[in-house]
């Protein structure tokens, strides 16, 4: 028996959540997305049994990012967040795409069959996980095992969780339920958070920004300087993040529903409508941008570590600078340039800096949308994105004279990406700028999320809500 064959044995045997034998109403759908939200934050707020855990401190998580994306808590129950139910799901499409492994989507069980397998992948991933605290851990006591066997366990029941929603007791997918959840959560926890954080040489203050602002005003005579304190408060979240906030999200919304109409000519002489929505353009550069700058970040501060003396390693960046926690930061170099001004000040003090970073955010953004959109066109993606919209917008009329012929929508198409992509680095630099809470790109992951279940397209949404 060949190991493929193991393997969907294996994965048959793995259990799974019955499908409803009734369709779910969606008062009874609103209820089990809200005991598996329920169940998933607490266990995010549920600190591991047997860690030595460290008080609270405002020095910034440099994994903040992808703890964000992964909806991960460090020292929590969700220590590993999503990992176990998204990184199954990307390896099972990307074998699917390298034909790796083929699906007869003819059989009927073939999707109950893969459901299964990404299960068995799922719980695999939930296993190395806890192997992986062990490797570093560096010794094998009582506490070891138990933290791997909390780890192991909260993995496996995010596994289920997702499973549930999966099978149509839910309004979302998980991993698109899960992140916007996280996200949301950070966003109100910076906002409205009880917890006093400890200043360096200062006294101890609140950390959410509303809850800092109230308290400034009732403890202090003297009210300006509350007012500024908690406006323009350092290094912890203030007012002006938080007003910030708010301007964002209905910013977000707005690109969600921009669309380009072009009127198409088909092969009848009729004209269809084609809808094309920038924010099928607008969110892939946003992540892959988030995802792909640190890069040159970690490669050049490795480099200046070991080589400060070469030329061409300083022509990277000096990293000589320290910020308020001792950390270094780029004072030179081509990532000091690719750093996002602190504050909008430095725009007027260093306009060069400030040149050379928008410049590089729109291009970067514009030929990631425009090479994303290549890579969609060359896997057969794009046509039937393209004719979907059409089936849709279908109008019995003539042709007008200002019709374009289908042939030439792949020229729009590409016309479009190029504009969403630079809508989404406009949003970048806004957001880096005016400094919103959990980043402009995770917002706009929650409004990805959740905004087609509103606009009536819940059956479009795959993974972060595209």
């Amino acid at each position: 028996m060949s190991n493929r064959s193991k393997f969907w044995r294996l994965a048959a045997l793995v259990p799974e959540v019955q499908c409803p034998d009734q369709p779910i109403s969606p008062r009874q759908k609103f209820k089990y997305t809200a005991i598996v939200l329920f169940i998933f934050v607490t266990a995010s707020q549920v600190l591991l049994y047997g860690i030595q855990h460290q008080p609270r401190t405002i020095e910034p998580d440099p994994l903040h990012w992808l703890h964000l994306i992964l909806a991960s808590s460090r020292s929590t129950l969700l220590s590993h967040g999503i990992v176990a139910i998204l990184v199954p799901e990307v390896l099972v499409k990307i074998w699917v795409y390298l034909k790796i492994i083929t699906l007869d989507t003819s059989a009927p069980e073939t999707g109950v069959l893969m459901n299964r397998a990404q299960r068995l992948l799922g719980i695999l991933v939930a296993i190395l996980g806890a192997v992986n605290f062990y490797v570093r851990s560096q010794h094998f006591t009582v506490n070891t095992v138990l933290i791997m066997l909390q780890i192991l366990c909260s993995d496996i029941i995010v596994i289920y969780l997702d499973d549930v929603l999966r099978k149509g007791y839910g309004l979302l997918s998980g991993i698109s339920l899960f992140t916007a959840t996280n996200i949301c959560v950070n966003i109100l926890w910076k906002a409205f958070s009880p917890m006093s954080v400890m200043y360096p040489e200062q006294s101890p203050e609140f950390e959410g920004a509303v809850i800092a602002w109230v308290h400034l005003l009732m403890t202090r005579t003297d009210k300006l300087s509350a007012m500024s304190k908690a406006f323009y408060r350092q290094n912890l979240p203030n007012i002006i993040n938080f007003l910030a906030t708010c301007l964002f999200v209905p910013l977000a919304i707005f690109f969600q529903g921009f669309y380009i109409v072009l009127p198409v000519r088909t092969r009848r002489n009729f004209q269809a409508y084609c809808h094309i929505k920038l924010s099928h353009f607008l969110y892939g550069p946003v992540v892959l941008h988030r995802l792909l700058l640190p890069l040159p970040y970690v490669a050049s501060k490795v480099l200046y570590k070991k080589y400060s003396g070469n030329t061409l390693v300083n022509l990277l960046g000096k990293w000589d600078g320290l910020n308020h926690f001792g950390q270094s930061i780029p004072v030179g170099g081509i990532v000091y340039y690719l750093r996002t001004p602190p504050i909008l000040a430095d725009l007027h003090r260093d306009p060069f800096h400030a040149f050379i970073y928008v410049a590089f955010v729109l291009i970067s953004c514009v030929f990631i949308s425009m090479g994303l959109m290549v890579c969609a066109s060359s896997k057969g993606v794009f046509n039937g994105f393209v004719v979907l919209n059409m089936q849709e917008e279908r109008r019995l009329r003539l042709a007008q004279p200002d019709s374009i012929h289908a042939n030439e929508i792949r020229r729009h198409v590409m016309r479009a990406a190029c504009v969403g992509g630079f809508c989404a680095g406009v949003l970048i630099i806004f957001a880096d700028l005016i400094g919103v809470f959990c980043s402009g790109t995770g917002i706009m992951l929650a409004v990805t999320a959740s905004y087609p279940y509103v606009d009536g397209r819940a059956s479009e949404v795959g993974s972060f809500g595209f």
